[in-house]
């Protein structure tokens, strides 16, 4: 119930964004929009999705984890999702892809738990690049505080990624972060926390060093790693296209390196937020940081809220129908509630 009283604040954001900018003006935007161009938009986050799920499918596949690509599009969906209506990090989508695509394939948890996490770094490492482009744009521009912002960013995401690699590959570490969250979870959840322990602690026990041995042999394969990283950088190109097609949908040539600041911003937002999805809270950031550099509002809330409904609406209205597809077939399967062997 909390969430959703959140996500009603987010689209409250949304309507007090709107009157800012503007509602008639929005509207009157929105009449000239061109659909060729939105389509375009759209087709750019599809693939998106695909290089995404091409990535994965490397991973997947390096470790003879064998899934038709249909059923990882649909697990990334699900995933989706549970990080869109999930505040904070937005990690809860990884537990959620990984469940169900071991589910799937009968594989252990540990071994498609090891390509998720792989997964999660690949995605970081265009991020940091685009980061640091970013911030040497912004400042040849002479924005010394959006500057010192994203010099921040670039320092917290290389951070972020030496402290996972750090845990990952130490077992120990693993299991303690493992253990640490479960504590969290008792704490929440006393009653399901007893329920579970028992399963929890045999999973920990079996799948934890599986997924080290992974984890490692992943990071280890040059040609699996750089073909990933590859996929990685593509997703994160058509990311930026999207939003840059939403822009040209409303005849507003914004610059591509422009668009690349705003996201990499937009990024840390939405982990940050503890509106599910970062709902209004991104679409305020992002329109904000737009008009600092130097575009009208009611054009930079226009294409933000356009991009925000591809990205971020859509994909959540197809991913709840996603998951609860999955976790029908499962209950039907029997799979739900069973344990591990």
């Amino acid at each position: 119930m909390k969430k959703y009283s959140l996500l009603a604040v987010g689209i409250a954001i949304i309507a007090l964004l709107l009157w800012w900018a503007g509602i008639r003006d929005v509207v009157e935007i929105l009449r000239g929009a061109r659909l060729d161009y939105f389509l375009l938009a759209v087709l750019m986050y599809v693939l998106g999705l695909l290089s995404w799920g091409l990535r994965w499918r490397v991973l997947l596949n390096a470790l003879g984890v064998r899934a038709s690509f249909t059923k990882i599009l649909l697990a990334l969906l699900a995933g989706i999702f549970v990080n869109n209506v999930t505040p904070g990090a937005r990690g809860g989508g990884e537990p959620v892809r990984m469940y169900f695509l071991a589910k799937e394939t009968e594989k252990p948890y540990g071994q498609v738990f090891a390509t998720v996490m792989m997964d999660r770094i690949l995605d970081l490492i265009p991020v940091v690049v685009m980061l640091a482009f970013s911030t040497a744009y912004v400042y040849r521009l002479g924005s010394l505080s959006l500057t010192a912002v994203l010099v921040l960013l670039d320092l917290v995401f290389a951070g972020l990624i030496l402290f996972t690699l750090g845990i990952l590959l130490s077992e120990r570490k693993t299991k303690g972060a493992l253990y640490w969250f479960f504590r969290l979870f008792e704490r929440l959840a006393p009653g399901k926390a007893e329920k579970y322990r028992d399963r929890f602690e045999r999973a920990v026990e079996v799948d934890v060093p599986r997924f080290q041995s992974d984890f490692r042999f992943l990071i280890r394969h040059k040609g699996v790693f750089l073909l990933a990283l590859v996929y990685s950088t593509a997703s994160w190109l058509f990311t930026v296209l999207r939003t840059y097609y939403a822009f040209r949908a409303i005849n507003y040539p914004v610059s591509l390196v422009d668009v690349m600041v705003v996201q990499m911003v937009g990024i840390v937002v939405g982990m940050l937020s503890v509106i599910p999805g970062g709902a209004g809270i991104i679409e305020t950031v992002n329109s904000g940081i737009y008009v600092l550099l130097g575009i009208n509002k009611e054009i930079a809330v226009t294409a933000t809220l356009l991009d925000r409904l591809i990205s971020y609406w859509i994909p959540t209205a197809l991913g709840a129908l996603v998951t609860t597809h999955f976790g029908a077939k499962l209950r039907r399967k029997g799979l739900i509630g069973r344990g591990r062997r």
